[in-house]
């Protein structure tokens, strides 16, 4: 008899990082104005440059993708699914709060000026990273954990909670900006409420959901195949026999030892392997 509940807790605490994953990506739509008026425009750069360091600003967290996605298969591999789990809440909860709070550490929330433009891209940045972790280790754990019958169910939850999460960043940038008139000069815009604390208050919409995730990831148990690919054949037994019982504990982890310890090779590693560069040849 599968435990439906504990499965379907454990499903939602890994789609909190699809969740974080789809607000991360989206947020930065409704903050692009602001942040050229709060960290560009006082630089004093001509168009072009300026434009393609607003370019740079808003799309530096992609940087974090990559190598968050690079390196997610080796660091699960390493050191398991969870502990993946946890260190991409870790990175979502801190770069919410030093994407909208960039002077941390130097002064209260809007005491910085345009110079600290590059801590807010390296928070970016970082929560990039968290991005490429969820992206992968996500459906990863729960593809693990479930059962086949409704694995396939579980799974696409992930891809549910990313349009839930651009949904929700889409909705939260509405609520919190405040209209413009159209008689502001940019001078005005950048010393309204939008382009002091309104950008600000986007990013920290982050930051109760990444510190929930943060705080349930620690509670889930370690992926039941990891475990045994690990030689931990006992506490994968337990943590499959919660799911579905003795004999289905016992049934997966023959199934797993019969396929053998197949090891997840990480993004850099595959993109240089030699069937990887004959593709691109071709």
């Amino acid at each position: 008899m599968k435990n439906n509940n504990y499965i379907f807790g454990i499903t939602l605490v890994a789609t909190l990082g699809g969740l974080l994953f789809g607000y991360d990506t989206a947020v930065i739509s409704g903050t692009v104005e602001s942040l050229r008026k709060f960290f560009i425009e006082p630089f004093g750069l001509p168009l072009d440059q300026a434009n393609a360091l607003e370019g740079f600003v808003v799309s530096s967290a992609l940087i974090g993708c990559i190598l968050g996605a690079s390196f997610a298969g080796w660091i699960s591999q390493r050191y398991g699914r969870k502990p993946t789990l946890v260190l991409a809440a870790i990175l979502f909860l801190l770069s919410a709060i030093g994407s909208a709070w960039p002077e941390l550490f130097v002064g209260m929330p809007g005491s910085g000026d345009h110079t600290f433009m590059y801590l807010f891209v390296f928070y970016r940045i970082v929560g990039g990273v968290g991005v490429g972790l969820a992206s992968m280790v996500s459906p990863m754990y729960i593809a693990e954990v479930a059962p086949t019958s409704i694995r396939g169910k579980l799974v696409s939850l992930n891809q549910l909670t990313i349009v839930l999460g651009i949904l929700g960043a889409q909705i939260a940038n509405w609520l919190i900006a405040e209209p413009i008139p159209a008689d502001f000069t940019p001078a005005d815009i950048c010393a309204s409420w939008n382009g002091q604390m309104g950008w600000r208050w986007m990013f920290w919409g982050a930051a109760f959901p990444a510190a929930v995730f943060l705080l349930l990831a620690c509670f889930i148990p370690e992926s039941p195949r990891w475990l045994a690919m690990k030689g931990k054949r006992e506490r994968a037994w337990n943590v499959l026999s919660k799911i579905g019982g003795n004999h289905y504990a016992e049934q997966e982890l023959q199934m797993v030892e019969q396929t053998g310890s197949s090891k997840s090779e990480g993004g850099l590693k595959l993109l240089f392997s030699r069937p990887f560069r004959k593709v691109l040849v071709l």
